[in-house]
């Protein structure tokens, strides 16, 4: 049983690399059609298709009744989307942070990061679930958000060559093809390295908090460390910060709408400190030095692993409570 499940993992892992090489080179040519940089197409275009996953999750969770597992999803994958792929491709490769206004889209980021925290910190307060209202305020800053992307002067890509209308169209076809691919193989490992760590007999709430958290942000994982091993580092950033963006506000917001949330604050507050923490980071990168080096890699990472053992420890304890 679990040779067979090795396999599928293998299998899947290869599918995943290849389909995630085939998404850059396809934005890439997307970007040079449309005279845009490859972070606004990683901004809109490819964030919104990996996050698919989160919003699935939160959708399902959030109708299912379960909508604090939406919470806990759009703010853990957040913290991985800056501090694991982000520092891991730093860690592997080193990158510098695109010039087309970065800094502006992290500091708002930050500030939605802010305001998603107050508006859960304010409902755990009160002792109420976080509901309609807030889910239609989060919604609007999604709104607002897609339209000042689109509202931004274009900023002519660098690449040399040109994208006639029908490699565009065939551009645009593989592109979504192999998005897919990448979002069909990202289930079938994580669901394999499950069972494999089953079958080995770890802990359910060890696998729940590293396998199943890591699961949702996978997508952007594989696609953002072909691009930024490619060079393409436009597309690895427009794609984890847009993926945050979307992520604090139409998944969460989603969510809320659906079905009030009802948030354990004193678990939560740890997802919620440290994806303060990670958004502030990545502003001051952008800010200063515009570069993830390998030693600025190894400490995203470092408090990724300090996140994952602070918040599993605190899983144990509530439950031994």
């Amino acid at each position: 049983m679990i040779l067979i499940e090795v396999l599928v993992l293998i299998v899947s892992l290869v599918a995943l690399a290849k389909s995630s090489s085939m998404v850059v080179d396809k934005a890439v040519k997307l970007s040079i059609f449309f005279g845009i940089s490859t972070t606004a197409v990683g901004l809109i275009l490819l964030s919104i298709s990996t996050s698919l996953p989160e919003l699935s999750v939160s959708i399902l969770s959030s109708t299912s009744g379960n909508g604090a597992i939406a919470a806990g999803n759009a703010f853990g994958s957040n913290i991985a989307n800056i501090l694991l792929i982000l520092g891991l491709g730093g860690f592997l490769y080193g990158f510098r942070l695109a010039k087309d206004g970065i800094q502006d889209i992290a500091t708002i980021l930050l500030l939605t990061t802010l305001l998603s925290a107050y508006i859960i910190y304010a409902a755990s307060i009160s002792q109420r679930a976080l509901a309609f209202p807030e889910g239609v305020v989060l919604l609007v800053i999604f709104v607002l958000y897609v339209k000042t992307l689109l509202g931004r002067k274009q900023i002519e890509n660098t690449g040399s060559g040109s994208v006639n209308k029908k490699e565009a169209l065939h551009s645009f076809l593989w592109f979504f093809g192999s998005v897919l691919v990448v979002l069909i193989s990202s289930g079938f490992v994580v669901d394999s390295s499950v069972k494999i760590a089953s079958e080995l007999g770890l802990a359910q709430s060890f696998i729940g908090a590293t396998l199943v958290a890591v699961g949702t942000s996978l997508p952007e994982l594989s696609v953002d460390l072909q691009a930024i091993r490619k060079k393409r580092y436009g597309i690895a950033l427009g794609d984890a910060i847009g993926s945050n963006m979307i992520n604090l506000t139409l998944v969460l917001g989603a969510a809320a709408v659906i079905n009030p949330i009802h948030i354990t604050l004193p678990i939560f507050i740890i997802a919620l400190l440290f994806s303060i923490v990670a958004n502030i980071l990545l502003l001051y990168v952008a800010a200063t030095t515009r570069k993830v080096t390998r030693n600025e890699g190894l400490l995203m990472l470092g408090i990724y692993v300090a996140y994952i053992l602070i918040i599993f420890l605190a899983q144990a304890q509530s439950a031994g409570a």
